[in-house]
């Protein structure tokens, strides 16, 4: 169900500097006149930007799609599928998939804030608005048997990793020398010749 969750005593100290800043303009009309129109108005004009900026406008809003979180330099919007806790132990903190964001409006664990719903605000402690919301956010999806990709086949035939040695394969790889088969040449028929002392005597 979308809901706000604010900060309640931050609503109500903006709400004091807008009716201060207001209460200046009038004092500075009725004592310098109309001569101070356009100094008079810049001190006020200040103070209800900044009431507005650092006090009022932060919040979170809880909608059907997505987390809203609005700080004082930004906006973020966290799709429920990325958040993954709400932890509470030092503050509101938003844990996603890219990491921890610290809420502004709850800055410590005794803030006091309020759930604003179209029944009306209810107050509500930093735990509370932690519980509505991890009320939103979706169950982690648990697989019941093998992995997809798998079919039917049971544990025991499922495909193991096969560890390969690249040392080994690289050397049964390797070439051996390659050696070279001995030539069968023809030896020469070379007659021998008689030595002087056989020489055949006429």
């Amino acid at each position: 169900m979308p809901a706000r969750i604010v900060a309640t005593n931050m609503r109500r100290f903006a709400v004091v500097l807008w009716i201060v800043a207001a209460a200046l303009v009038v004092i500075g009309f009725v004592t310098n006149g109309p001569g101070a129109a356009l100094l008079v108005p810049v001190p006020s004009l200040f103070t209800v930007w900044f009431a507005w900026v650092v006090l009022w406008r932060p919040r979170i809003e809880i909608t059907e799609d997505a987390l809203v979180v609005v700080d004082v330099r930004r906006t973020t919007r966290f799709a429920w599928r990325r958040v993954r806790e709400v932890r509470t132990k030092y503050g509101l903190e938003v844990v996603t998939d890219q990491g921890e964001q610290r809420v502004w409006i709850a800055p410590r664990p005794d803030a006091r804030l309020a759930v604003l719903r179209p029944g009306g605000p209810v107050p509500v402690g930093v735990a509370a608005a932690a519980d509505e919301i991890r009320a939103s956010v979706p169950a982690p999806v648990v697989y019941d048997g093998a992995p997809p990709g798998h079919g039917h086949r049971s544990p025991d035939r499922a495909p193991r990793p096969r560890l390969v040695d690249h040392r080994a394969r690289r050397a049964g790889h390797r070439r051996e020398p390659r050696r070279r088969a001995p030539l069968n040449r023809p030896t020469p028929d070379v007659g021998v010749r008689p030595s002087m002392t056989e020489r055949a005597v006429p």
